[in-house]
């Protein structure tokens, strides 16, 4: 049975409308007609930019206040999003997850290949219930954007 933390309504309401609202500013700076931002419970934001279909997933790293920690060797995306993966497998498309920082100045734009079934372990950390698995996706292959 997959271990999962419990839905936190409280974070939700905090972080999503902010993250969403976010990524779509981004998208539109860097060039994205925005097609979709209805909440479905699959990708947040659908864009398209040059003919090609983005789908786009925002997430905001609460502990991440400032510069990235160096320590902090990767990011972590949680098991659950697999759903996504195969959601949009056999999309014409690309699925993007974007992890913001709390004070959305920066965010980690992180590719769908990246999430692979040989980066999925399970993580530790005080909010982390045992045996709750994560993608582990080294930071130095992630993209850090200035929003």
């Amino acid at each position: 049975m997959t271990v999962r933390k419990p839905f936190n309504r409280a974070l939700y309401e905090a972080y999503d409308q902010k993250a969403k609202e976010t990524l779509v500013s981004l998208l539109k700076k860097r060039g994205h007609t925005i097609v979709s931002q209805t909440e479905d419970f699959f990708a947040d934001v659908v864009s398209q930019k040059d003919g090609q279909t983005y789908f786009n997933e925002a997430e905001v790293k609460v502990p991440w206040e400032h510069d990235w920690p160096t320590h902090w060797k990767e990011i972590r995306i949680p098991e659950r999003k697999k759903r996504l993966l195969k959601k949009y497998e056999d999309e014409q498309g690309v699925l993007n997850f974007y992890i913001f920082r709390k004070d959305f100045k920066q965010c980690w734009r992180i590719k769908d290949t990246l999430l692979r079934e040989g980066n999925l372990k399970e993580a530790k950390g005080r909010n982390i219930q045992k045996g709750e698995l994560f993608f582990h996706i080294p930071f130095t292959i992630a993209q850090l954007i200035e929003v």
